[in-house]
């Protein structure tokens, strides 16, 4: 007998108004000063708002301006993994990244339908150098189904606050830009194409020009501490892998050349002056390895499977990714992901995530740091190329 699937939890305006007086205002007041350009709360619900996701601090603010209208969020199981079940009532609706869920939908269809907002972060992971990941046409696709307004609000600066390869926060103002994008009247009429065209142009953020253009000073010991897993391989000797980072200074261990990331994010003494230029020169010579027939990338890693509420070990393997695809093997298991299977992978310096559909993997690597960014832009190109997308 097949189980009744559970209605989904409406967000609890007692416990978000809760956790807003007790560690929202200290924390967007003392931490981040978020300044928003329109809000939320003037929108009545129900409708979909769609974010920029650079940072955790972009939760809050929404939770945070969306007050009272509380907004239920999507999020990826792999966040919520150790959080006690009281958090479902803060508006969670748990989800497989880059899975096909469509019992998310009716999730989403039914909080619509008792006059909620729903929060989606297209990106479905966190940026990587502080500028937008692939937003696939499938958030259009879905916004048009669902027959509600489409909000978007932008974020700067939230990337600054804590970027994904930083060990410690930053204290940076955070600027939130709200959009009504498309009105109940227009979403009848509107294009899908045009939604998603609205969606990419109002998310379309850069932090480290953001940081530039508005003088925000960065100044803490560790600054570029970190950098070293995105940024893996030196533009002087070609060399991957063999970046280290101490204080403000990321160093190559094979030609020895150093660069300096200063307090305002820009980069001294090499042949980039920006994370961003940097990060798409590696992305270009990805795509030329992936562009051959004999391309393949390897590394080792220990590989564990989520279980209830925690990660259990299955042993030691390796993951292998070619013309073919994606191989991981550990003991005497094989799980294969046929090329173009993911556009993007769930990632960080010291994970990879595989979602299968019993069950989700994360791998952390036993070697090269930075080989999960390199896997990570092999996927992306690899998926393009046969999509045949620029």
């Amino acid at each position: 007998m097949s189980k009744v699937k559970k209605s989904p939890k409406l967000a609890n305006k007692a416990l978000i108004k809760l956790g807003i007086t007790f560690y929202g205002r200290r924390y967007f007041k003392k931490k981040v000063t978020l300044k928003t350009l329109g809000s939320l709360k003037n929108i009545k619900p129900p409708y979909i708002v769609v974010a920029n996701h650079s940072g955790f601090a972009d939760v809050g603010g929404l939770i945070y301006d969306a007050y009272p209208n509380c907004i239920n969020f999507v999020i990826s199981v792999t966040q919520i993994v150790k959080w006690p079940n009281a958090i479902k009532y803060m508006g969670i609706l748990p989800k497989k990244q880059f899975a096909v869920d469509t019992s998310l939908i009716r999730d989403i269809k039914y909080v619509l339908e008792h006059n909620r907002a729903v929060a989606i972060y297209p990106e479905a992971k966190l940026s990587v150098v502080g500028t937008p990941n692939i937003i696939k046409p499938s958030i259009a696709k879905l916004v048009k189904l669902l027959k509600v307004p489409l909000v978007t609000v932008r974020f700067d600066g939230s990337y600054l606050h804590k970027p994904r390869w930083a060990k410690n926060k930053r204290f940076v103002p955070m600027t939130a830009e709200v959009k009504l994008a498309v009105s109940q009247e227009e979403m009848a009429s509107i294009s899908v194409d045009e939604i998603h065209k609205r969606i990419v142009e109002d998310l379309a953020y850069d932090d480290y020009a953001y940081q530039l253009k508005n003088k925000i000073e960065i100044d803490v010991p560790n600054l570029a501490e970190g950098l070293e897993g995105i940024l893996y391989k030196c533009p002087e000797c070609g060399t991957e892998f063999a970046m280290t980072a101490s204080g403000n200074t990321l160093t190559c261990g094979k030609c020895g050349r150093q660069v300096k990331q200063n307090k305002y994010g820009q980069l001294e003494g090499g042949r980039f002056d920006k994370v961003t230029d940097w990060y798409n020169w590696q992305i270009d010579c990805v795509r030329d390895e992936v562009s051959r027939p004999d391309y393949e990338l390897k590394a080792y890693f220990a590989a564990e499977k989520l279980v209830g509420k925690n990660y259990v070990s299955v042993g030691d393997g390796e993951i292998v990714h070619n013309a073919q695809g994606i191989t991981a093997t550990f003991k005497e298991e094989k799980i294969f992901y046929k090329a173009g299977a993911f556009y993007t992978l769930s990632f960080n310096n010291e994970y990879l995530y595989l979602p299968t559909a019993e069950a989700v993997y994360r791998f952390r690597r036993t070697e090269k740091l930075g080989c999960t960014t390199k896997f990570n832009i092999a996927v992306e190109e690899q998926t393009k190329i046969i999509e045949n997308v620029k």
